[in-house]
């Protein structure tokens, strides 16, 4: 359920290693724990990622995140009929949305939904920009799934958990 007082108070901004803590951060997926506490920084740093995190009121503790980066994908990998209607390069450009994450007190207020749309705007922004057919990214479990196919991301046939949606849909939706 959407806790639309709670989402008030929520505020998404990009991760500064210096301001934000990150060592109470725990969403039960220690792959995702891990990366906010050890690695998001540093790929930041590096060019690899960018990482928007979310915080309550004036805190600057961690409650939610967000990672983007760069992406293609091989045309090859695509069904047939989506292959057919795009040009013929080896790779698709794509925005990779490697991880999202939602602290374990906070999840089910629809704090995971509010980070998914700004995450699937800021992939707007970017395509604006340098041009990206699709986002893209690797659910986690059938729970995770479900959640992204009701905001419209498919299966990759062959690669699950791999699932993608097209930018245009990205657009309509969010009346771009």
């Amino acid at each position: 359920m959407i806790d639309h007082s709670f989402l008030a108070r929520v505020r998404i901004e990009p991760l500064d290693r210096k301001k934000h803590d990150r060592a109470v951060f725990y969403c039960g997926d220690e792959r995702l724990d891990n990366f906010i506490k050890k690695s998001a920084g540093g790929q930041q740093e590096q060019d690899l990622a960018r990482v928007h995190v979310s915080c309550l009121d004036a805190s600057h503790v961690v409650i939610g995140y967000y990672a983007l980066n760069s992406h293609s994908i091989d045309v090859t990998t695509l069904p047939e009929p989506d292959r057919k209607r795009l040009p013929s390069y080896p790779t698709i450009p794509a925005i990779y949305l490697s991880k999202i994450g939602v602290h374990y007190v906070h999840q089910g207020c629809g704090l995971g939904q509010h980070m998914m749309n700004h995450a699937l705007n800021r992939c707007l922004d970017v395509a604006n920009i340098i041009g990206a057919h699709f986002v893209v990214l690797d659910a986690l479990n059938d729970r995770a799934a479900h959640l992204y196919r009701r905001l419209g991301f498919v299966d990759l046939p062959g690669h699950e958990p791999r699932m993608l949606v097209k930018m245009s849909i990205i657009r309509k939706a969010a009346g771009r």
